[in-house]
C-alpha cells in the first residue's frame, strides 16, 4: 500500500495509513514523501507507533529522483514501483494522501476484483460538476482526440491517484522509461497510457460517496499541474492506442451524495480576474496564431473578461492546437494554454455548471463522445 505524499499534516497521512495497515489484506504500508521537510520527518514516529500497534510494515521513504522533468509527484510514484518491483510485490495499492474520507472498502473493492482477475483496478467517483476540470477538459478531450474509439475518453478518472496494480504490471511500468522520466504531475496520465496498453484487463471500481478532499480557491493554485497535465497528454500523441481486444470493465453507476450536487470546486470570482493578468507580446504573438473564432474574443480580455464564447466546438479546436504545439518550459505557450483552459472552465461554469449537478454531469459526457466522433471522423 502506497500513499505519496508532499506536505500533508502527518496526522492526516497517518489516519489514512492505519485505514490500510489494519486491513487484512495489507501486510505492508509506504508512505513516500516528494520532498524533505517536516511532514516527512512528522510522520515518522507516527508511523513507527503505528507498526507497533498493528503488526503491519509501516514505513516512510523519501523519494529517488528518477525522472528528467520538474521533482514531484511522479518520482514518488516511480520509487514505489521501482521498489515493489525489486522486491517481487504481487499487488499494491496507490492513494493520494489527502483524501479524507479513506476507508476499508475502497481497498475491498480493488481486490476483489483482482480476484477476477484483472491486472489494474481504477478507482472512479462522483465529483462536484466544478471539481475535475483539468480531467474534463484537458486529459478527456485530449485522449478523445489521439485514441477515438478505444476506451480510453470513456475513462472516468484518467488522472486519478487511486489504482491497484498486480504484480505483471508494476513490472511492466518500472521498466517503461516514457512513464519512469515523467517526474511531475504528469505521472498519472502516462500510466493511465500505459496500463490501458497492456493485455492484464483493467477494471473501474465506483467509490459511491466520492472522493472528498481539499479543494482549490482560484484556478490559479491548479495552472503548475494544468501545464504538466497537458504537456502529459500532448507527449501520448506517437504512442499506441489499446487494442480493440482490451479488456475494460466497470461498476455500474450509483446515486450521487446530496451534498456533491452543491458543492463549487474553485473561487469563480478570483479566477475572472486572472484573465487580464500578465499578457505579454509573445502571448499576444501566440495567440494571434488561434483560429480567428478564438483569438479575437480571447485577446479581449486584455481589457474585458470574455469567456462565454467558449464553447464545447470552439475547445475541440483548441484542445487540438495545443496538442499540436504546446512547449514546456516556454513562457508564452504555458501562459497561453493556462488562459485558454480558464476560459472553457469559466465558460462551462456559467452557462452550464450553475444551472445544476445533474445537467452539467450530462453535458461533459456528452461532450467527450462528441470529441470521440468527431477524432474518428478525422
Amino acid at each position: 500500500m502506497v500513499f505519496p505524499f508532499k506536505d500533508e499534516a502527518p496526522e492526516a497521512v497517518a489516519a489514512n495509513m492505519a485505514v490500510a495497515a489494519n486491513h487484512h489484506a495489507v501486510d505492508e504500508v509506504w508512505a513516500v514523501a516528494w520532498e524533505d521537510g517536516p511532514s516527512l520527518q512528522g510522520l515518522r514516529p507516527i508511523a513507527d507507533d503505528l507498526a507497533s500497534s498493528t503488526g503491519t510494515t509501516t514505513t516512510v521513504h523519501l523519494q529517488k529522483r528518477i525522472g528528467r522533468l520538474r521533482p514531484g509527484k511522479g518520482d514518488a510514484m516511480n520509487t514505489a514501483i521501482a521498489l515493489a518491483a525489486e522486491r517481487g510485490r504481487e499487488r499494491v495499492h496507490f492513494y493520494d494522501a489527502d483524501i479524507t474520507n479513506f476507508h476499508e472498502s475502497w481497498i475491498s473493492g480493488a481486490e476483489k476484483a483482482a480476484d477476477r482477475g484483472y491486472g489494474v483496478v481504477r478507482h472512479r467517483f462522483p465529483r462536484a460538476s466544478t471539481d475535475a476540470m483539468i480531467t474534463w477538459f484537458i486529459t478527456r478531450p485530449g485522449l478523445a482526440s489521439l485514441f477515438p474509439q478505444t476506451f480510453l475518453p470513456r475513462l472516468n478518472q484518467p488522472l486519478g491517484g487511486e489504482l491497484l496494480l498486480t504484480g505483471g504490471a508494476v513490472e511492466r511500468l518500472a521498466g517503461d522509461s516514457f512513464v519512469s522520466d515523467r517526474s511531475d504531475w504528469g505521472i498519472d496520465t502516462v500510466i493511465t497510457h500505459a496500463i490501458s496498453t497492456m493485455d492484464t484487463g483493467l477494471y473501474e471500481h465506483h467509490v459511491a460517496d466520492g472522493k472528498r478532499h481539499a479543494l482549490y480557491g482560484s484556478l490559479d493554485q491548479l495552472r503548475t499541474m494544468l501545464i504538466e497535465c497537458l504537456d502529459a497528454v500532448a507527449s501520448l500523441s506517437a504512442r499506441d492506442a489499446p487494442s480493440a481486444e482490451a479488456i475494460h470493465g466497470s461498476d455500474p453507476p450509483a446515486p450521487v451524495p446530496p451534498d456533491l450536487k452543491q458543492t463549487v470546486g474553485y473561487d469563480i470570482d478570483g479566477t475572472i480576474k486572472l484573465l487580464a493578468d500578465n499578457w505579454t507580446d509573445a502571448e499576444v504573438a501566440l495567440a494571434e496564431t488561434l483560429p480567428q473564432t478564438v483569438a479575437e474574443p480571447l485577446l479581449e480580455n486584455r481589457s474585458t473578461p470574455t469567456f462565454s464564447f467558449m464553447d464545447f466546438e470552439l475547445w475541440f479546436e483548441t484542445v487540438r492546437f495545443l496538442l499540436d504545439g504546446f512547449t514546456l518550459g516556454e513562457p508564452a505557450w504555458e501562459s497561453l494554454a493556462f488562459r485558454l483552459w480558464m476560459t472553457r472552465v469559466l465558460s462551462y461554469t456559467s452557462n452550464q455548471a450553475l444551472a445544476g449537478f445533474d445537467r452539467a454531469m450530462e453535458y461533459l459526457e456528452a461532450t467527450i463522445r462528441d470529441y470521440d466522433k468527431l477524432a474518428s471522423q478525422g
